[in-house]
């Protein structure tokens, strides 16, 4: 016994001689972690796969070799040593080994599939700096633009796949998360001001994704990548899958990123020219056309002290101005008054890992944001829950969790008196707007307590401001959003045998949502605000209850030695439901800022309302795959889908061809890898619900009467609502076709792909005036129809591929153009209702065709002119511009040396035009630097009034040839007649710009710390230290603003700003922390 014993200990000792623990990470060629890698003893079944981070921990002997694999990348092989730790970076492999996720959420190899796919790597959204999902896509994907429509916090961003799709519904692309649609959408402001033109960005839902959970992104062009979600993949399709488990022990990584937010660019004001018209002084003017600055004789103004007066909080007094003696100007300290140094700091914490059954995911993560605009706020709370359970060999459960909390205080902007640009900018600059609270005195002694002063009331005399001071918009109105938010998505899945697979999934998808806007008493209201002047406090309450369930069949055939088949048959069921309750209080009685409905409680003083809507609709669909030698690749799709919102049921096939040239007709060391593919498919958008009948509708007025008859004050009643119902509505279709290549270079170093595509978008939905014979004045159907047709080129190079430096690097390029065939007879559809510049639909023209009063012009095009040699306005509105981009591109670069990172993206926009009205505005109110010019006349010149001032004159004002000789351009041209100004008596022509622009989207440099002593000491499998930059440099021909921003928000209506709240510039500071 004693010998066996012996002879037992020998034998392992020998066994285990050598033997260590070796810890390691394994990452791409951009120092990317690459989670899910296998590393596997050679000649073993021994091995582990990398957790989230690309860590992992094995037991191996010394000498024994390591092969260390992912899907896309080369196998590499590492031969042990007496080294504890061991970093791998892979490089890019065959393609043909790369997958893509599909629709349903199935992988397949991308090489196999005719259809066009864009794949954004999980580095790449996580390195993007971006606290939001949809601005971390800019610039990485041809055919795709994603553009901020403003730098407010949480603001929502324009997504387009391949241009619109669509006239007046959403050209949004349907948003997948882990196989089941995600809402995705904006929700309209209700209360508040115009939800196009005058209100707030509350974002979109798309912004409650964190993207640290994200594991991959892909984006499907093609009609037939995504006909099997029918009517709700018109506009493209992003894929997004989160994050699992990976078996082991348990990882953690804690990432804490800081950010320093500025406006990206300023409109630079003048400084020389003070409050008034015609060169004098006033007040109380609007505008900023009165005495030269410079002349004035210094010192105190001289005030009358027998009147009534204003007293701010700090005790300042200030009495009316008789003569303007001060030469001191407020440009900067108005701006610091209202605007900051935004910043974000952000809070990641995730932990992972499992046992060979089961396995977790889970993530914490909080951003505490603070804008540009002071006061504006953007926090947000997620928490992921995923997890995994093999509960046998043949069936798995996995449930994904997640809760997402945002709390939001936004500023209200654009085409708004309360908005913060529109009084910021109309401000002279002699005016200090810092002390825009106090009391007012009248002459009787009477005290006015809470006063607002803006620079046309100084004295507060007036409850109407007329415009906002920008900080009586900051510090007394609230624009409150708070959201809560739960998705749900249970999976069980079958494998009875190795070809077949059953899946049951579900997802509901809730969300609370809930508005609050105050603005205390003394706030500027238009016509439509007006009820502001004597307080308003307004409330909204949205819930959204989305929920999918799918119930899918997966089978592999081989149906020869050269044939195999994979068939995938399924039923989705969506049901969409949307509940809005909104309540108002106005004309306080008490000037408070306790945000309470005691503020009036009487009947006159409130109003309420309840909006229902609900929406069904059921798919079957089928999939075949053919694979022929694999070489010819064939794919069919079928949806039939019945929805609430159509009358009838509507079938979308999808088919798609890919031929791999390179496997027999082609062998060649120059090609590494050749595909031929084409495509055709047809999807569609659902009607909006509860159009088939004719409504009733409530709560209205006839104010055609003297007294006007309101039909609340008589106990309520309903009348026919004004819009005709249509039992014969159908879903929009659009049918495309595509052809392109994938090609691979020099052992696929260098790769090339190009796609066409052509599709028709008819039976478009909109709603058109009808006859008033008709006793209706619109009816909403299947009324329009367009085309789009475009280019994609996207080019990838691997340079350089050594173990201690690489070098990568891409370019993404695409071209679309759009023309809207048929309007059935409407001149134009407006998708940008009370605006100058319109953006429209018109027949001929690409979508969001500028539109408005211009130059006339003559034949040859030169301008129509006056006796006096200036142009003359058009009596109809003209075509002025296509605010369509002629291209778009992105150049993205990839350094890695040793443990240093650098990584850099430059995007480019060519062509199209712009209409910042902002600036046209501002040429009325003499604030601009461009309206700041003094010049002394070397000839004589005639002004558009017909006044003629000899040589020698000083004047203020520019000077200008418009084809019939030097006229000058001065107060009357740019204040009284068709040079600057609002209203359709305007010269807009003059108003567009070359949209053209030049970004440095993203610049970021990292350093990986990683040593055996951090781990031994605390823990630390490695630290990441990163700094990042936004958007640092913005290279356009539009003075002062970002062609970027939308005065429409996420809409389909492009191409024009009007006081939007601008852009930002973002510099972060980023460490990680993985244990």
């Amino acid at each position: 016994m004693k010998n066996f014993l012996f002879y037992y200990l020998f034998f392992v000792s020998i066994l285990t001689y050598g033997q260590n623990k070796i810890t390691g990470s394994v990452a791409d060629e951009e120092g990317m972690a690459l989670p899910g890698a296998t590393v596997i003893i050679q000649n073993t079944s021994i091995g582990v796969s990398t957790d989230f981070d690309g860590n992992f921990e094995i037991e191996v002997n010394q000498g024994q070799i390591l092969e260390v694999s992912f899907i896309g990348y080369m196998t590499q092989e590492i031969i042990v040593s007496d080294s504890d730790n061991i970093n791998v970076i892979l490089q890019t492999d065959n393609q043909l080994e790369e997958v893509v996720v599909t629709s349903l959420g199935f992988t397949e190899k991308r090489d196999k599939q005719g259809s066009t796919y864009s794949i954004v790597s999980t580095g790449a959204v996580e390195r993007s700096g971006e606290n939001t999902f949809a601005n971390a896509l800019s610039g990485k994907a041809a055919g795709v633009s994603v553009a901020r429509t403003s730098g407010d916090p949480g603001a929502g961003s324009r997504i387009r796949i391949r241009g619109a799709n669509t006239i007046l519904g959403s050209s949004d692309p349907l948003i997948i998360v882990d196989g089941s649609p995600m809402n995705s959408g904006i929700t309209k402001i209700v209360n508040a001001g115009s939800s196009n033109t005058g209100a707030v960005n509350f974002g979109s839902r798309l912004n409650d994704i964190n993207p640290s959970d994200i594991a991959s992104v892909q984006v499907l062009k093609g009609a037939s990548a995504a006909a099997l979600w029918g009517s709700r993949a018109a506009n493209g399709v992003i894929v997004i899958t989160t994050k699992q488990g990976q078996k082991g022990d348990a990882k953690i990584s804690f990432s804490s990123t800081y950010s320093f937010d500025e406006i990206s660019e300023r409109i630079q004001r003048q400084n020389l020219w003070g409050q008034g018209r015609d060169g004098k002084y006033s007040p109380t003017s609007p505008e900023s056309w009165g005495d030269y600055i410079p002349d004035r004789s210094g010192g105190a103004d001289s005030v009358n002290t027998s009147g009534g007066f204003f007293t701010s909080q700090d005790g300042t007094t200030y009495y009316p101005i008789t003569t303007k003696n001060s030469r001191e100007t407020f440009i900067e300290e108005n701006f610091n008054a209202a605007f900051q140094t935004g910043t974000f700091w952000q809070n990641d914490l995730n932990m992972s890992g499992g046992t060979e059954r089961n396995t977790y995911f889970f993530s914490l993560s909080n951003v505490q944001q603070e804008g540009i605009i002071r006061s504006s706020t953007y926090d947000r709370t997620n928490i992921r829950f995923n997890y995994n359970a093999e509960l046998n060999d043949w069936m798995s459960l996995s449930n994904k969790f997640a809760f997402a909390y945002t709390n939001s205080n936004l500023t209200q902007g654009n085409s708004n008196v309360g908005g913060i640009q529109l009084g910021h900018l109309r401000t002279p600059a002699d005016f200090d707007n810092r002390d825009y609270i106090g009391t007012y005195t009248n002459n009787s002694g009477e005290e006015f307590p809470r006063r607002h002063r803006s620079y046309r009331r100084y004295l507060g005399n007036n409850e109407n401001p007329i415009y906002n001071n920008p900080v009586w918009t900051t510090e007394e109105q609230l624009s409150l959003n708070q959201v809560n938010r739960v998705i749900v998505t249970p999976q069980l899945t079958i494998k009875p045998n190795e070809w077949l697979q059953l899946i049951a999934r579900a997802n509901v998808d809730f969300a609370d949502d809930r508005r609050t806007f105050f603005f205390p008493r003394g706030s500027a209201g238009s016509s439509i605000t007006i009820k502001r002047r004597i307080g308003e406090y307004l409330e909204d309450e949205i819930a959204t209850r989305n929920s999918n369930y799918d119930f899918i069949g997966r089978g592999e055939f081989d149906l020869s030695d050269k044939v195999n088949l994979v068939s995938t048959i399924g039923w989705s069921l969506n049901e969409r439901e949307y509940n809005r309750s909104s309540g108002s209080v106005s004309d306080f009685l008490v000037n408070v800022t306790k945000v309470t409905t005691s503020l009036n409680g009487s009947l006159e003083a409130s109003s309420f309302e309840n909006a229902k809507s609900f929406s069904k609709s059921n798919r079957g669909y089928a999939i075949l795959n053919f694979g022929i030698s694999d070489e010819l690749f064939i794919n069919l799709t079928g949806a039939l889908e019945a929805s609430s919102t159509m009358n009838d049921s509507f079938f979308y096939p999808a088919a798609d061809v890919a031929w791999n040239f390179t496997n027999t007709a082609l062998n060649t060391d120059f090609i590494s890898f050749g595909k031929l593919r084409a495509s055709y498919g047809i999807v569609g958008v659902q009607p909006a619900p509860h159009r088939f009948d004719t409504l009733a509708e409530g709560g209205f007025s006839y104010s055609t009467y003297s007294d006007p008859l309101v039909i609340d004050s008589f106990g309520g009643g309903f009348r026919i609502d004004n819009n005709l119902g249509n039992p014969n509505l159908k879903p929009e279709l659009k049918t495309e076709w595509e052809i392109g290549t994938d090609l691979r270079f020099f052992n696929n170093d260098l790769t090339f792909s190009f796609t066409y595509y052509n599709n028709k978008i008819e039976d478009i939905l909109l709603n058109v005036s009808l006859s008033p014979s008709s006793g209706f004045s619109t009816q909403y159907g299947n009324f329009g129809a367009m085309e789009n047709q475009g280019y994609e080129i996207d080019l990838g190079w691997n340079a350089i591929q050594k173990e201690d430096l690489s070098l990568n690097a891409s370019l993404n390029w695409s071209k679309n153009e759009n023309v809207v065939t048929d309007l059935y007879g409407t001149t134009f559809v407006d998708m940008s209702a009370g605006a100058s510049v319109k953006s429209v639909a018109i027949v001929g023209y690409p979508l969001g065709t500028l539109y408005g009063t211009g130059s006339r012009t003559n034949e040859d095009g030169s301008f129509d002119l006056d006796e006096n040699g200036f142009p003359q306005i058009t009596s109809e509105f003209v075509v002025l511009g296509d605010p369509n981009p002629d291209w778009r591109g992105a150049v993205a670069l990839n350094l890695r040396y040793k443990k240093f990172s650098l990584n850099a993206i430059v995007e480019h926009s060519q062509g199209g035009e712009f209409s910042p009205r902002t600036l046209h505005v501002l040429k009325r109110f003499g604030t601009t630097e461009e309206t700041a010019n003094r010049v002394t006349l070397t000839e004589p010149l005639v002004n558009v009034k017909g006044t003629t001032f000899p040589a020698g004159t000083t004047i203020r004002g520019n000077i200008e040839d418009f084809g019939g000789g030097n006229v000058l351009l001065d107060e009357q041209w740019y204040r009284r007649s068709i040079g600057g100004g609002f209203g359709d008596n305007q010269a807009y022509n003059f108003s567009i710009y070359d949209a053209t622009w030049t970004k440095v989207r993203e610049l970021s440099l990292s350093y990986s710390l990683d040593s055996d002593n951090l781990k031994s000491s605390i823990g630390l499998d490695s630290v990441v230290f990163s700094v990042t930059g936004r958007n640092l440099i913005n290279i356009n021909n539009i003075p002062g603003i970002d062609p970027e921003v939308n005065q429409f928000g996420t809409g389909n209506a492009i191409g024009v700003d009007y006081f939007t709240n601008p852009q930002t510039q973002s510099t972060l500071f980023g460490v990680t922390f993985n244990f």
